[in-house]
């Protein structure tokens, strides 16, 4: 191939290259950043084989500059302004779970098809629930939601409503936590993490059908159920995204590519599990307490609707959008 011919056939991605490297320059970062690692690999082929034809010294000159601005601007781990929203949480929060949307979908996947499914199989055999529930999980289920009792274990055994909020917080965070960082591990350690919740609240769900009070249950979690499971599955996300970083790190090294990531994803890194704190505070000042059945159904089923609305919505319009 002739020299004009390969710099027509490639000068348009050239100039993309080109583009892309200027912004991020700028430090002006959006999802269309994802298109440089295979542009910078194309790029390092390009120079690769205009230098073994010697196509001259100005080509190959002008492709070597802009394979280091290229490598330059994939290897900063952190974008010199970077997304401008990110310390804004309440808009950077929610574009980025739009931005992970098919993370979001598998996610959800693997915690509700499980829980699902292990409600429907204890409905079926109640063998289900016992092979994966342990006595002292039954027998916990059966103190606070049993036929006979009172409802009030645990605000009995752990004090008043801070100290329950404070047993929320150490227990439902540290899985959030243990989720996200599970991801390094190739996303396995995040992927198990959320289908077992899944698997371990359907049982504990089809427990209560089986022997407990869905009366006093339902009550209970509906308030605190939107920020709980839709956290832990964004927990979920994060983890997954660290992952995919540490599965295919393209042309960085495994540990710059799990910066970048990081940094992408930080506003799911810290906004799952500042979810599942509002579920704390939630379940520990309101879904104990002794408003009635009905008004606790409903302030759950709006807090779901206003979680949904926020997370499609917040944030729409910016500059960093998609």
């Amino acid at each position: 191939m002739k020299q004009n011919r390969f710099e027509e056939e490639n000068e348009a991605r050239w100039q993309e290259t080109r583009l892309l490297v200027e912004l991020a320059e700028k430090g002006r970062w959006s999802s269309e950043m994802e298109r440089l690692p295979t542009l910078h690999r194309q790029l390092c082929a390009d120079l690769s084989l205009a230098q073994h034809r010697m196509y001259g010294s100005r080509l190959c000159a002008r492709l070597n500059d802009l394979v280091l601005r290229s490598r330059d601007a994939l290897s900063r781990s952190i974008p010199r302004g970077g997304d401008r929203s990110t310390g804004n949480v309440w808009k950077s929060f929610p574009r980025a779970v739009r931005r992970e949307w098919r993370l979001v979908l598998l996610n959800m996947l693997l915690f509700w098809v499980p829980f699902f499914a292990f409600i429907a199989a204890a409905h079926h055999n109640e063998r289900w629930i016992f092979a994966v529930l342990d006595e002292g999980t039954m027998s916990g289920l059966d103190q606070m939601y049993g036929r006979s009792s009172g409802g009030m274990l645990v605000r009995d055994s752990h004090g008043q409503d801070f100290g329950m909020f404070g047993f929320y917080i150490y227990n439902n965070i540290s899985i959030g936590l243990r989720t996200i960082a599970g991801g390094v591990l190739a996303t396995v350690g995040a992927v198990l993490s959320v289908a077992f919740q899944g698997i371990l609240l359907g049982a504990s769900f089809g427990y209560v059908h089986y022997a407990g009070n869905t009366e006093r249950f339902y009550p209970f979690v509906a308030g605190h159920s939107s920020f709980e499971l839709m956290g832990l599955v964004l927990c979920g996300v994060a983890g997954t995204r660290l992952g995919m970083a540490v599965i295919h790190p393209g042309v960085l090294s495994r540990t710059e590519a799990l910066k970048m990531t990081a940094h992408r994803a930080l506003p799911i890194i810290y906004g799952g599990p500042i979810l599942i704190l509002l579920a704390a505070f939630v379940e520990g000042f309101w879904s104990a307490s002794a408003a009635p059945a009905q008004m606790k159904i409903t302030v759950g089923a709006v807090l779901w609707i206003l979680l949904a609305a926020y997370l499609l919505f917040a944030g729409r319009g910016g500059q960093h959008e998609g």
